[in-house]
C-alpha cells in the first residue's frame, strides 16, 4: 500500500460531524479530494479513558461513533489509518477483568508486568526511580485481587490512580500472539495502515529511563513489524514525550 508522502486527516471519530458517518458526510460535501492520503480516524473502540487511549476491544467500533461500516465507507474516498496501542489496555478489557478475577491462575496473567520481575522487592530503588521517564508520579498502580491479595503492575500513563491504562508485556509469547490476533482482525476489515502509539514505552529495564530503551526497542518493533508485513500492513510507529 505504502503511505507515501500525501496529505492526510487526522481526527477523532466525532470530531468532525460528530460521527464516522458524519466524517465522510463532511469530507464528500466540504473537502472532496482535499485528502488523497485518506483519514487517520483517532482510536473509534470501545474505550475506558483517554479519549479513546484506554482500548477494551479492538474487536468492535464504539456505536456512539458508528460500525464498521462506516469505517469502509471511509475507505471508499482513501486510506483509512487507525491506532493500536502497543504499550497498554484498559484496565476494563476482558483480559485484565479476568487477571483481577483470578490472580496468578489467570490465563491472562503474562499478558501484565508485575513490578517484581524488574525490582524483587516490588519497589524501585530511589536511584532507579530517579532514572525513569515518568508519566506519573509513580511507574506502577495496585490493584486488589478479588480471590485475594493486591497486585502490582507496571502503568505508564493514566491520570487516576490506579490508573485506568494497564501496560502490556511485549516480551511475552502470549502477549505478541494476541498482538498478532488484532492486526489479523483489523487487516481483515481493511485496514491497511496502523499507527502504534507510544511504541517509546513498551521496553522495561531496571537501572534505565524505560524510554526508548535501545536495541531492545528495535528488536520489539522487529518483531511488530514482522507480524505486519506477513498481513500488507505498513506501520507508522509514534514516539512521544511529554
Amino acid at each position: 500500500m505504502g503511505l507515501g508522502n500525501k496529505v492526510q486527516l487526522i481526527a477523532y471519530p466525532d470530531s468532525l460531524g460528530g460521527s464516522l458517518a458524519g466524517l465522510r458526510a463532511a469530507l464528500d460535501r466540504f473537502f472532496p479530494g482535499c485528502f488523497p492520503g485518506g483519514v487517520h480516524v483517532l482510536p473509534p473502540f470501545p474505550s475506558s479513558g483517554d479519549r479513546g487511549f484506554a482500548p477494551i476491544t479492538y474487536a468492535q467500533i464504539d456505536p456512539r461513533f458508528g460500525s464498521w461500516f462506516d469505517i469502509a465507507a471511509l475507505g471508499e474516498i482513501g486510506p483509512v489509518m487507525l491506532d493500536v496501542m502497543v504499550n497498554h489496555v484498559s484496565r476494563q478489557s476482558p483480559y485484565f477483568q479476568d487477571f483481577l478475577e483470578k490472580g496468578r491462575a489467570s490465563p491472562y496473567a503474562d499478558y501484565f508486568i508485575d513490578v517484581r520481575r524488574l525490582w524483587p522487592g516490588g519497589d524501585p530503588p530511589p536511584e532507579d526511580l530517579r532514572k525513569l521517564f515518568l508519566r506519573r508520579a509513580l511507574p506502577y498502580s495496585e490493584y486488589a485481587i478479588r480471590t485475594g491479595g493486591q497486585a502490582r503492575v507496571w502503568t505508564t500513563f493514566g491520570h487516576d490512580d490506579p490508573s485506568e491504562q494497564i501496560d502490556l508485556d511485549l516480551e511475552s509469547p502470549a502477549v505478541m500472539s494476541m498482538l498478532g490476533e488484532t492486526l489479523s482482525s483489523l487487516r481483515g476489515r481493511g485496514v491497511g495502515i496502523l499507527r502504534l502509539d507510544a511504541i517509546g514505552y513498551i521496553v522495561k529495564r531496571p537501572g534505565t529511563s524505560c524510554f526508548f530503551v535501545e536495541p531492545a526497542i528495535w528488536e520489539a518493533m522487529g518483531r511488530i513489524r514482522a507480524i505486519a508485513e506477513e498481513l500488507g500492513i505498513d506501520l507508522l510507529p509514534e514516539v512521544h514525550a511529554p
